[in-house]
């Protein structure tokens, strides 16, 4: 019971003492009538009651109770009401109108139900396919992406987190940003339920549906591509297909792809190491098949990376690490170890770009860096600043971070700097391994992610265990776990192994382990590399910083999308860096078209940020369009950049049935989601692998709002009243 008195605790006391002293009064006045022992023992009772209940009014109690509960999260449903979804509309009705896939979404979730075009309106289960303030039916447009950024704001303006969103919708986006990365960055976990296609294609045509692959590789390097091939119906026999890669008319890559019977989708990987520089177009094609190729521009960077690997300790991760970039070109390393006594030995590449005289003491040492190894360091011992210094120029200058844990990990959380730049969040206990054998596994997305793209499912499956781990405690918002415990966790899920995040222009890498050259002696044996030689080599160049200063002066160029349609605008900024200011600078900037035509650019100073420009682009043809940008002072020019932007054809809004399954299973991939079946049970969306945390709720029942006392004082009084009446006493 609550009590929260309407006046002050003298004026109360007081006010009850005159009313028990006028009933006290009301008594002995009975007495003296002679009234009946018996009806002033009940009218004294019925006065005494109501001078409790009026004192109850004045002091407003409330009843209260608290409980412990595992709340529901909340999962975002957005529906594409665009023109595009008119063809599956009545599939879409009825998903959304099966009593059992609805009770299982309220019974794991709390939903939030959205319809969707150009943005996000919230609406009400029922409304989904009405009219909402004007709108229609059938939006002109979808934007997938927007309508993400809107129903995440509207709900975090509510108070309200939105860990999961169960996307509806053709696939069809025309915004051309990227959806993926927006939820990734928001912290979202996109699941997708997708219309069955109505393909074009002629029944039995085998077509490719995506193409997958780093849009900028180094020259020299290996890099891999994914291929999705798609039937219009399963196989009615075994085939036997080539899939070619072509640059300039000439086959890179024939791969014999065997189709067997009942089959309707296949992905491979084809491999290929660029020999050129430049803006490259390949295309992929089936051999005898009516499907249209698929070009994929790629640019090739001739471009040499300097690593700086800090060791407090020597371990054996170091010297596999070792091997690994001395076998790879496009790495220049510099390796500091430990000796004791505040020496240290240093490794390094014969032709490495910088030379230091010992261990760096600021910032403009490190500045020449692109990648920083920290092993089982203490940066607490570290000169002054120069901690401060590695975070910006990790969160400022776009360079990479890995941390590879050891037994001074809890160091972390004494440099603030540091500890904030990683991906998971350090307690102290994070410095005691967790002795194994510990198997271990892919989370989610990891497999599709740049870390894992090129090791096969055999390999993923038989990764072997480590010897010992290092675990945080959670990872933090927005971070994806790549690989995690199988069969040890904590209060927050499976125990984190590798994580890796974005933190400002530079990207952090924390690897939990200091046994993980376990995957190279214990992998099984086969040609090729390991899984271990396999995740470093993605590794590097994911970690590759897109901003790598190579002189004096350098100018970087970005779009506001790789990928556009006819007519549509990018916008691209060019930022310029220099060691010194650069009097009479000439920045300019031109758009190579695909037939070799050029279009001048007219970039314009941003007022709010110097060394800023900005410009625009409105692709009048389809293509790759190779943009580029330089810097020049007096005449010789002394930076240049080019970025690639492709081009489509441009793609309305158009009711035919068609929906690209192949956009929905990336964006779901890429953020841990999966396709939804409304029909398949096992499909159906399950809350995160986390240990159910109880939060205490208290429920509080305010007597006065129900007039309760109200109507239980006028009942006492008139009885009072009444039986006086009866009695003739009034």
């Amino acid at each position: 019971m609550q009590v929260a008195s309407l006046w002050p605790v003298w004026l109360l006391v007081a006010m009850a003492l005159v009313l028990l002293a006028a009933q006290v009064h009301g008594t002995v006045t009975m007495l003296r009538k002679h009234v009946a022992p018996r009806w002033v023992a009940g009218l004294t009772f019925l006065r005494l009651g109501a001078w409790i209940v009026f004192l109850m009014i004045v002091l407003q109690p409330a009843l209260s109770w608290s409980q412990t509960q595992a709340p529901r999260p909340t999962l975002a449903v957005l529906v594409d009401v665009s023109a595009s979804m008119k063809e599956h509309r009545p599939e879409i009705d009825a998903a959304l109108s099966s009593e059992d896939f609805i009770a299982a979404l309220e019974s794991r979730f709390y939903p939030r139900w959205f319809r969707f075009d150009r943005t996000a309106l919230p609406v009400s289960r029922g409304d989904l396919g009405r009219p909402a303030d004007g709108a229609t039916t059938d939006g002109a447009t979808t934007h997938i992406a927007d309508s993400l950024a809107a129903a995440h704001g509207l709900l975090h303006a509510e108070g309200m987190a939105c860990p999961r969103v169960l996307l509806v919708s053709d696939g069809l986006d025309q915004s051309g940003d990227d959806a993926a990365a927006l939820a990734r960055r928001l912290g979202v976990r996109v699941d997708v339920i997708a219309p069955k296609p109505k393909s074009s294609t002629a029944a039995g045509a085998i077509e490719i549906v995506d193409v997958q692959g780093a849009r900028r590789v180094l020259l020299g390097s290996e890099t891999h591509f994914r291929v999705t091939l798609r039937g219009a119906k399963p196989a009615a026999q075994d085939a036997k297909l080539n899939l070619h890669m072509i640059e300039d008319g000439k086959r890179l890559v024939d791969l014999p792809v065997a189709w067997t019977a009942g089959q309707r989708e296949r992905v491979v990987t084809l491999a290929h190491r660029p020999g050129v520089s430049g803006t490259r177009t390949l295309q992929f094609q089936l051999a005898d098949a009516a499907s249209k190729p698929v070009d994929f521009p790629v640019q090739v960077v001739d471009s040499k990376f300097e690593i700086l690997v800090l060791e407090d300790t020597w371990r054996w991760d170091y010297k596999f690490l070792h091997r690994l970039f001395e076998d790879d070109p496009s790495f220049r390393f510099t390796a500091l170890l430990a000796r004791g006594g505040g020496s240290f030995t240093q490794f390094g590449s014969p032709d490495r770009r910088v030379n230091l005289i010992g261990f760096p003491q600021s910032r403009g040492e490190l500045e020449g860096f692109d990648l920083f190894f920290a092993g089982d360091v203490n940066p607490t011992r570290w000169p002054p600043r120069l901690a401060s210094g590695l975070a910006q120029l990790v969160t400022d200058e776009g360079k990479s971070l890995v941390v590879i844990a050891g037994p001074q990990l809890a160091s972390f959380l004494d440099v603030p700097e540091l500890h904030a730049l990683l991906p998971v969040e350090l307690v102290p206990p994070s410095a005691k391994p967790l002795t194994g054998p510990v198997p271990v596994r892919l989370r989610g997305d990891a497999a599709s992610s740049p870390f894992f793209f090129q090791i096969s499912p055999d390999l993923v499956d038989a990764l072997p265990p480590l010897d010992q781990i290092y675990p945080p405690l959670r990872k933090r918002p927005g971070a994806t776990v790549l690989v995690e415990a199988a069969k040890h966790r904590n209060p927050y899920g499976p125990l984190v192994v590798a994580a890796e995040h974005t933190v400002g222009r530079g990207r952090v890498l924390f690897i939990g382990t200091d046994t993980l050259w376990k995957w190279h002696t214990l992998a099984p044996a086969s040609e090729g590399p390991t899984p271990y030689g396999l995740f470093w080599q993605q590794a590097l160049r994911a970690l590759t910083p897109e901003r790598s200063r190579l002189g004096a002066a350098d100018i970087w160029l970005s779009a506001s999308r790789s990928r556009a349609a006819v007519g549509q605008a990018v916008e691209l900024v060019a930022e310029v860096q220099s060691e010194r200011p650069l009097n009479g600078a000439k920045i300019e900037a031109q758009a190579g078209l695909p037939d070799g035509e050029r279009i001048p650019l007219v970039l314009a100073a941003d007022a709010a940020r110097p060394k800023v420009y900005r410009a625009a682009l409105a692709p009048p043809r389809p293509g790759t369009y190779a943009i580029a940008a330089t810097v020049s002072v007096d005449g010789p020019r002394v930076a240049e950049t080019r970025i690639l932007v492709h081009v489509d054809e441009p793609r309305g809004e158009v009711s035919d049935g068609s929906v690209d399954l192949g956009y929905l299973e990336r964006l779901a991939t890429m953020t841990g989601g999966k396709l939804i079946d409304p029909a398949r049970p096992d499909t159906w969306p399950q809350p995160d692998e986390t240990a159910a945390v109880t939060v205490p709720r208290t429920h509080v029942f305010p007597l006065l709002d129900n007039f309760t006392l109200l109507l239980l004082l006028c009942g006492l009084l008139g009885i009072d009243w009444f039986a006086r009446l009866m009695k003739g006493l009034v």
